[in-house]
């Protein structure tokens, strides 16, 4: 150990794997982003860009992210964090609100109910969601998370609440 944090850094990668690697300089380049607007359209947000997750659809109502499985992201027992799938989720809820609304205003998670239907393992998940109804100050999605099979690996349905700008 050495009082230099950056020296210890240094020897830190020198122990990593190439795959490790490619990880930190990812997770890297999301920590060096200082406006989100620097992060481009497919960008989800900070915690998704670190995971890779990538929009590959979003308009008002509607939602599609997708994100290809690291095993770094198992749990003890072998499978997918659940966490993982619900981030996905919640990132995809926002993704469908959010278009719908004008400048100004963001929207928030207020509450998420996931069912999840099947371990996940390996290869990619997409999750879609959309706008099930949308109020003065709440709107309720439902969002399928599915595997590059199609299998059907977990649902969810949320609230989200509309920020306005302070007058």
């Amino acid at each position: 150990m050495t009082d230099d944090p950056r020296e210890e850094l240094r020897e830190a990668i020198g122990s990593l794997t190439d795959d490790q690697v490619q990880t930190v300089f990812g997770w890297l380049g999301v920590l060096e982003r200082r406006d989100p607007a620097e992060a481009g359209e497919q960008s989800v947000g900070t915690l998704g860009d670190a995971l890779g997750m990538v929009t590959e659809a979003r308009e008002p109502g509607k939602s599609r992210m997708r994100l290809d499985i690291d095993q770094k992201w198992h749990n003890p027992n072998g499978v997918l964090h659940g966490g993982v799938i619900y981030t996905m989720v919640d990132y995809s809820m926002g993704g469908a609100v959010q278009p719908n609304l004008p400048d100004g205003e963001f929207c928030t998670t207020i509450e998420a109910k996931i069912n999840y239907l099947a371990a996940v393992r390996g290869g990619t998940l997409t999750v879609e969601t959309e706008v099930v109804k949308q109020g003065r100050n709440i709107a309720f999605t439902e969002s399928k998370v599915k595997d590059d099979k199609g299998r059907l690996v977990a649902t969810a349905s949320g609230s989200m609440f509309i920020v306005r700008p302070q007058q």
